[in-house]
């Protein structure tokens, strides 16, 4: 691989506006997807319940989610957590018509105790999330996105020159959307694991831009002109580190989201796509 990458001479800039048009078709169409189906959001965006569970014998997950459907909450999550030996379920049930704050808890520990029996389980944990805290979640969370885009054009304005930082903005925008329009399409839910997921892809995006920028300022070395011949070199030259990179850390994840189970699929998901389109806009649209 090191050699078959190793400075192959790839022309990128004379097909700059094949990766433009495929990057504004892909944005254009991410924003129909996210237009038309929008976001699910998770209960701490939306408000909720969420209960910790101890059985005394193994759980029966799809019994534990027909008995909440059944009793009126539909939408609930349920998964196993910590040791198999340890029998617990991680209960998330959604705001319903007709709860009252703190009575939402205690209804979703009745009702399993009416389906499967009094002492069939202990509660380890309960708490209530209100809708106003949701709504300020939500804002927090897309500060903390937009703010950390906002810190990465500082950064590179200073390292490097303004046009270089607003280029990687850009790519992170790009990356942005399409992973939240692929996001949407599939139906997985917005959580805060899902907002770390995005801000550690804005992360990993503009390092491989950085790693990139960097080898076109050694190369331009006292030159004050910046030519497409010195672009072409310098993705050559870093082509090997970002696909190698891309490939190993597409394999770690591929790897939670096949074996982490339910509740990490969407931190998964975003992160897999997120690299996908990092790796690409690094070298095709920053």
């Amino acid at each position: 691989m090191l050699q078959l990458f190793h400075n192959p001479k790839i022309d990128f800039m004379s097909k700059r506006r094949l990766w433009v048009g495929v990057s504004l078709s892909l944005i254009v169409i991410s924003l129909i997807i996210i237009g038309v189906k929008g976001v699910r959001r998770g209960i701490e965006f939306e408000g909720g319940a969420e209960v910790q569970l101890q059985y005394s014998a193994a759980p029966d997950v799809s019994a534990v989610r027909d008995a909440l459907g059944k009793a009126g909450f539909a939408g609930s999550i349920v998964t196993t957590i910590g040791k198999p030996e340890e029998h617990e379920l991680y209960v998330r049930v959604p705001l319903v018509a007709g709860a009252k704050d703190q009575d939402l808890a205690p209804r979703v520990v009745a009702s399993l105790k009416s389906a499967q029996g009094e002492g069939a389980f202990t509660v380890r944990s309960q708490s209530y999330i209100g809708p106003t805290i949701g709504k300020e979640l939500v804002k927090k969370a897309l500060g903390a996105v937009l703010g950390s885009m906002a810190g990465m054009l500082i950064y590179i304005w200073i390292r490097f020159e303004f046009q270089w930082g607003l280029a990687a903005v850009i790519a992170l925008v790009h990356d942005t959307i399409i992973t939240l329009g692929l996001f949407s399409l599939f139906g997985y839910e917005m959580s805060l694991p899902v907002v770390a997921a995005f801000l550690t892809l804005v992360g990993y995006s503009v390092n491989d831009t950085v790693v990139i920028f960097d080898r076109i300022r050694e190369n331009r070395g006292r030159l004050t002109e910046v030519t497409a011949a010195m672009i072409n070199n310098s993705i050559s030259q870093t082509l090997a580190r970002t696909l190698l990179t891309g490939l190993t850390s597409l394999a770690t994840i591929l790897i939670m989201y096949v074996f982490g189970g339910p509740g990490i699929h969407g931190f998964s998901y975003v992160l897999f796509i997120g690299i996908v389109t990092g790796t690409y806009s690094s070298f095709g649209i920053a």
